[in-house]
């Protein structure tokens, strides 16, 4: 090759470096100020979000309700033209089926829902979600906040998943909220959305207003009533109870924090199980960002010259432990309480002034020795417990409850329009099934209470007000 074409040659690939170097100088400062380079790992399962974290964490503690009522329904004569100009002349008692939702709030076989889930209810069916299906026991109802408490017996083998409860204070408007339940029969359904609003009321008519509902966007439809509204964390906030049908993304729940308040009424001992302990307890709660609550039971109230009083214990104690079992919050300390019995020696540990102490008592009847009295002085009523025997004698409705045997004339019972051979199913929130649980209930009543009862006449149930004298 020529001289001269080496040296162009040579001149040309020393000029490209130069320039290469040039730009490497001029364009580098630029990509730096661009900021590092971003390297993707790898991506996880992008399908597993925080709410199929929620749904797989609880939906075993969410239940179907299946309750059958008996309501009237209008017969014809048989006459078609008749029929057709006038209406039906008669009616029938039917059994009719209705669909709500519940959760579990102990693995003894404890749940929550709606009081109008289960209201006027001759028979509870909680269907798990495994689709075991167990008989339940309405033990208590509050028609004012809409919340029933059932019992169910749980297999041996086949222990009941528990739902966390949390708080519903310091809710905040656009946290994410999700509803699980039963709507239109599609059990073990999710729906998802947002707290919309706090503190609403509701007004359904005839009296029935509720108050201090959380609003939500969250779709609820008919057989999400009873059911669970969780946060973020799966713990449960609100319990589902209306819609507007009028309105489309409107849903409301009461606020766990109300039910919370109000188990000690439901899970009352002397009230259920005529076991007297003595005291009242109740719940105080520390909250802590994001979704901690820290709980603890206190002794509310010492009844004067109970056992437990003799016992030493006092308002404001701490609780910490029943029959050797620690107790954290009011659920697992009322089902503790449930399980002790008339004339058992209950151990239990307390702490007062930061300091702990040991102490025990006896557990006491609470129904008088007078309590047929009782009844007939406080309600004008006397009456008989139904058995099995005696329903399937008599061909009755129920096979539980008390059958009103006499009515004194002018007396509270009669003037709430009361009759023998009615049957008495429940007194205030609680369902009795004998006249101790009724004697125990009105013994120590105050006088010009109106209480709601619950009454089986023929096929028929229905409600009235009697007023305790």
């Amino acid at each position: 090759m020529p001289r001269n074409i080496k040296l162009r040659h040579l001149c040309t690939m020393l000029a490209l470096l130069i320039v290469a170097v040039l730009i490497g100088v001029i364009v580098t400062p630029h990509l730096h100020a661009a900021g590092p380079v971003i390297v993707v790992p790898p991506a996880p399962n992008l399908r597993i979000t925080n709410e199929v974290r929620v749904y797989h964490a609880v939906k075993d503690a969410v239940v179907n309700i299946a309750s059958t009522r008996i309501v009237n329904a209008p017969v014809g004569t048989g006459d078609e033209v008749f029929d057709r100009v006038f209406g039906p002349r008669f009616v029938r008692p039917v059994p009719m089926q209705s669909l709500g939702s519940g959760f579990v709030i102990h693995p003894a076989g404890y749940i929550v829902t709606n009081e109008h889930v289960v209201d006027r209810a001759t028979e509870v069916q909680v269907v798990l979600a495994d689709g075991q299906k167990l008989a339940a026991q309405v033990l208590a109802t509050d028609n004012e906040h809409d919340l029933a408490v059932l019992k169910v017996t749980p297999r041996a083998d086949k222990p009941l998943t528990a739902i966390t409860l949390g708080a519903s204070e310091d809710l905040m408007i656009g946290e994410p909220v999700y509803a699980i339940g039963n709507p239109f029969g599609y059990s073990g359904t999710m729906t998802r959305g947002i707290v919309s609003a706090m503190d609403r009321e509701l007004d359904f008519g005839q009296g029935k207003i509720y108050k201090g509902l959380v609003q939500t966007d969250a779709s609820i439809n008919p057989g999400n009533s009873g059911g669970p509204l969780l946060n973020a964390y799966g713990q449960v906030v609100g319990i589902n109870t209306a819609i507007r049908s009028d309105a489309r993304g409107i849903g409301f729940a009461i606020g766990v924090s109300r039910l919370r308040d109000l188990l000690p009424e439901f899970l009352n001992t002397e009230a259920l199980h005529r076991a007297v302990v003595g005291f009242v307890i109740e719940e105080k709660r520390t909250l802590s960002p994001p979704a901690t609550v820290v709980t603890k039971v206190l002794l509310k109230s010492v009844e004067a010259n109970s056992q437990a009083a003799k016992a030493g214990l006092q308002a404001g104690d701490e609780l910490w432990t029943v029959q050797g079992q620690e107790v954290r919050d009011i659920v697992g300390t009322l089902v503790a309480l449930a399980e002790v019995k008339v004339g058992d020696t209950v151990t239990v540990r307390l702490a007062r002034g930061g300091l702990a102490y040991d102490t025990k008592f006896v557990v006491t009847q609470g129904l008088p020795p007078e309590g047929e009295r009782v009844v007939w002085a406080r309600l004008g009523l006397a009456g008989r417990d139904v058995t099995p025997e005696l329903a399937a004698q008599e061909k009755l409705a129920t096979n539980a409850g008390v059958q009103i045997t006499s009515v004194e004339k002018g007396g509270p019972a009669a003037a709430a329009g009361l009759m023998k051979g009615d049957i008495l199913v429940q007194l205030g929130q609680y369902y009795v099934t004998s006249l101790n649980d009724v004697a125990s209930l009105v013994k120590s009543a105050k006088p010009g209470l109106p209480a709601r009862v619950g009454v089986i006449r023929g096929d028929t149930r229905g409600r009235t007000l009697i007023t305790i004298r």
